[in-house]
């Protein structure tokens, strides 16, 4: 890259280069047109003066012996005067030298009595005499009539080594000139080049990152002030580099930590952006396109989903293995509203989907539970409506069934009720410290007649520990009753029941355990669901409403505590109550 320094130098010494050969050119044209000019002057005025000795009415050869008489007084040794006669020999000579004729245009013009302005540059015509020489021509008439010719020799010789002397001190000039012009070049694209440089050097550090430290203002001038707005401009350009680093890194922590997946296409649909949690939601692996990723999911190509994205959001629900997801798909624009690619918002909606379907199932399960005693209900009722009433015992064996399936209903409504109390935080817990074991103890005595008619062994192991905690005793109650009771329903006869009170961690854990007819695995994650029943048949036959557990469940939850069970199809099922206990 060609340096401005070099270049400002080059053009400053040019510049001064041709002033000098100008001025020198001038100086030297004038000093020779005035030195050529002093000369002419001088052979003119000799002549002059020699033409007035010679006067009028005089016969040629008077005229030429005045002349010869007058001419002595102009003699000397540098010029050479001549007497032509009118065929241009030499008549007279004041020096020995060549008698040439002498037919310069001067001469031929002096000859026909004409003048020219140009005089005659001759040189010496013997071998020694090799000078240049001026010459000027008039002539002597008789009567108007030329009878010869008068030619002056001035040597110009002197003129030349005059100039050659002159040219040699403009040509001493001109190199100190150009050597001063390139010491003043230097000094001056110095002063213009070096804010210029620190601005270069700045701009440089600027395109690294480096925007803390200010130039030095040199000058007041426009470079100065030019420094100036550049530190303004990178004070300001800090500025912003700083707001955008700090918006772009609040982005990226919003992006990494964001619970949505994000995706950024562009144009050609070219993945260049995602978020760790889209990793998570539909793991992208090695896929880079927009078809590699939605192309199996989505009916559509990218251009065309471009095109419908246009009016505004689009959105797409999609199945990925067992997750649903949420596709939301909007355009980003740039200044001029025009569309640079696309951006997919990617929500989980699994739980949501799943809720739906608890709650398509809860309600469905609520009519079936309702629906079944209501018609048993209302048939029963039909029949004593059309005359089963008049047969008493018909009528009371009917009557004792709608009552039952009243109880039924009853039961059922409660339980919903309660439920939606506990989910609702509108149940008010009685919290104190209360007696775990003798809650036990006391639940187990309630059931131990219903374990005798099956010919059941129900066995609790006493401690010596009263285990006390904090809680709402009837609640605590109704869980285990509700735990000892479907240990009952669900063991057959001849079965044992073992209730365990153990101190475990920092809880209190009552295990009720049965060597019933289990529970498959399949269904051990769902037994705490609303109205889900393992044997729907026998849980109804023995008046159950699928919501016990449920209740159990919230209840336990909102002590702090929660509920595990293990079981095998066969074996038995065991209960585990976990109770925060402080000894």
């Amino acid at each position: 890259m060609k340096s401005l320094k070099w270049r400002m130098v080059t053009i400053y010494v040019l510049l001064v280069l041709i002033v000098m050969i100008a001025c020198g050119t001038m100086i030297v044209m004038r000093i020779s047109n005035n030195a050529y000019k002093e000369i002419e002057t001088g052979l003119k005025k000799s002549i002059s003066t020699s033409m007035e000795a010679i006067g009028e009415n005089s016969t040629k050869e008077e005229a030429i012996r005045k002349w010869e008489d007058a001419i002595g007084g102009y003699r000397d040794s540098e010029r050479k005067l001549y007497l032509l006669d009118t065929d241009g020999k030499v008549i007279f000579a004041d020096k020995q030298g060549n008698k040439d004729a002498y037919l310069t245009p001067m001469v031929m013009a002096a000859i026909q009595d004409t003048s020219i302005q140009k005089f005659d540059k001759v040189y010496g015509r013997n071998k020694d005499d090799k000078k240049e020489y001026i010459g000027y021509a008039s002539p002597i008439k008789v009567e108007n009539e030329v009878v010869a010719v008068i030619y002056i020799l001035a040597p110009s010789e002197q003129v030349k080594i005059n100039l050659y002397s002159t040219v040699r001190i403009i040509l001493l000039a001109i190199l100190f000139a150009i050597v001063l012009s390139i010491v003043f070049g230097f000094m001056f694209s110095n002063f213009l080049t070096k804010p210029i440089i620190a601005l270069s050097n700045k701009a440089r550090d600027m395109s690294e990152g480096d925007l803390d430290n200010p130039i030095e203002v040199l000058s007041t001038d426009e470079i100065g002030e030019l420094t100036k707005n550049f530190n303004i401009m990178a004070t300001e350009l800090n500025h912003n580099l700083t707001e955008i680093s700090s918006e772009k890194n609040k982005l990226e922590t919003v992006f990494a930590h964001m619970t949505d997946g994000i995706l950024v296409f562009d144009t050609n649909g070219l993945l260049i952006h995602s978020n760790p949690a889209t990793r998570k939601l539909i793991g992208l692996a090695d896929k880079n396109s927009f078809i590699e990723i939605f192309g199996q999911y989505l009916d559509t190509t990218y251009e065309r989903l471009l095109m419908n994205i246009k009016g505004g959001i689009r959105q797409h629900i999609i199945r990925i293995k067992e997750k649903y997801v949420n596709l939301c798909f909007a355009p980003y624009l740039d200044q001029n509203k025009n569309i640079m690619g696309s951006i997919c918002v990617i929500q989980d909606i699994t739980k949501h989907k799943k809720l739906e379907e608890m709650q398509k199932e809860f309600v469905a399960n609520v009519s079936h539970e309702l629906r079944t005693p209501l018609t048993t209900i209302k048939s029963y009722a039909e029949t004593l409506l059309n005359g089963a009433v008049d047969d008493r015992q018909i009528a009371l064996d009917f009557l004792n069934v709608i009552n039952y399936e009243s109880d039924r209903m009853t039961a059922l409504v409660q339980d919903l009720l309660e439920l939606s109390r506990l989910d609702n935080k509108q149940t008010k817990f009685s919290m104190q410290c209360i007696n775990l074991s003798h809650i036990v103890e006391s639940s187990i005595s309630k059931f131990q007649i219903h374990a005798k008619k099956k010919q059941q062994e129900m066995v609790y192991n006493k401690t010596d520990n009263d285990y006390k905690i904090i809680g709402d005793a009837n609640r605590i109650e109704q869980v285990i009753k509700n735990i000892i009771s479907n240990a009952v329903k669900y063991s057959n006869e001849g079965d044992s029941i073992t209730i365990n009170v153990y101190e475990e961690s920092s809880y209190v854990v009552v295990m009720i355990e049965d060597t019933g007819m289990g529970i498959p695995n399949e269904d051990l994650t769902r037994i705490f669901d609303r109205f889900y029943r393992v044997d729907k048949a026998r849980s109804r036959a023995m008046g159950g409403t699928g919501l016990g557990l449920a209740i159990a469940k919230e209840i336990m939850d909102c002590h702090g505590g929660h509920i595990n069970v293990t079981s095998e199809v066969g074996v038995g099922t065991c209960f585990y109550l976990y109770f925060p206990y402080e000894a």
